[in-house]
């Protein structure tokens, strides 16, 4: 059973992922000034989904129950969507930014600031880690 709520908790955090990458992609291309570190935050989080769906494929294979390691990443997989959820909300179009679009002002902005886009990318990289480890060890 505890199989299968990581799985889901992978497939919900996979999902998250592709929303954020598609955010980022529409601040890419609305908001020219900060297009290296829109980059840099969609290039992460698509490495890290790369990872969890290997990671989802390993869990659903035959060998799943030899995979005690990968097993046991529902405290890093609820740590990483807790960051998800905080990206999307900071980056999703709010009420206010929708309705000033429609009267023509660009109110799409860059809402990070480059100190916090590093200690974000930081943290990301640290769940990024973990889950290959993870599969480094079961592997062997």
């Amino acid at each position: 059973m505890e199989a299968l709520g990581a799985a889901a908790n992978i497939i919900a955090v996979i999902d998250l992922s592709a929303k954020i990458a598609s955010l980022c992609y529409q601040y890419a291309v609305a908001v020219k000034d900060a297009k290296t570190d829109i980059e840099r935050l969609q290039r992460e989080v698509n490495l890290i989904k790369d990872v969890l769906g290997d990671v989802q494929q390993l869990l659903d294979g035959p060998g799943k129950d030899r995979l005690s390691t990968s097993q046991k990443l529902h405290h890093s997989l609820n740590g990483y969507f807790l960051q998800l959820n905080e990206l999307q909300k900071e980056l999703e179009l709010g009420k206010t930014r929708k309705a000033m679009s429609r009267v023509g002002l660009r109110a799409l902005r860059w809402p990070f600031k480059s100190k916090e886009l590093e200690k974000i990318i930081s943290h990301l990289e640290g769940y990024k880690q973990t889950f290959c480890l993870a599969l480094q060890v079961d592997q062997v």
